[in-house]
């Protein structure tokens, strides 16, 4: 049995439990970042800040489409993304509170809520387009 990846089903729901994945881990980093503190060192942190600054900016500059200060509020967010998904990992995966029927309905509503996302980004792209 081949498992093809043109079904639009399929795509769908790998979309949406991949997005509910991400979803869940930001919450999780969220609860790790409130309750302990950040969970990488401030160098790392830094590390990514630059990094992400560096790619934001040099995209901007290439497609004229943005200028410094967009540049620093992707890279501020994609640190803070980035921060939270790592603090969600190390938080899922060393405190064992949480039971799985918790994790298991936060899933769930992560995958409606992120199938619903994905089709209105879908319907507002195709919108634009024409």
């Amino acid at each position: 049995m081949e498992l093809r990846f043109d079904n639009y089903i399929l795509k769908a729901f790998l979309a949406s439990g991949l997005l509910s994945l991400v979803m869940i881990a930001l919450a999780l980093g969220l609860i790790q970042l409130f309750r302990y503190g950040s969970s990488l060192p401030l160098s790392i942190i830094l590390t990514l800040a630059a990094i992400s600054f560096v790619l934001s900016a040099s995209f901007f500059e290439r497609y004229e489409v943005g200028s410094i200060m967009w540049s620093m509020l992707v890279s501020l967010i994609a640190t803070l993304m980035l921060t939270m998904l790592s603090g969600g990992i190390i938080y899922g995966l060393t405190t064992h509170r949480q039971s799985w029927e918790e994790l298991l309905s936060g899933l769930a509503i992560c995958m409606i809520v992120g199938m619903t996302l994905l089709s209105y980004l879908k319907r507002s792209l195709g919108e634009i387009e024409y």
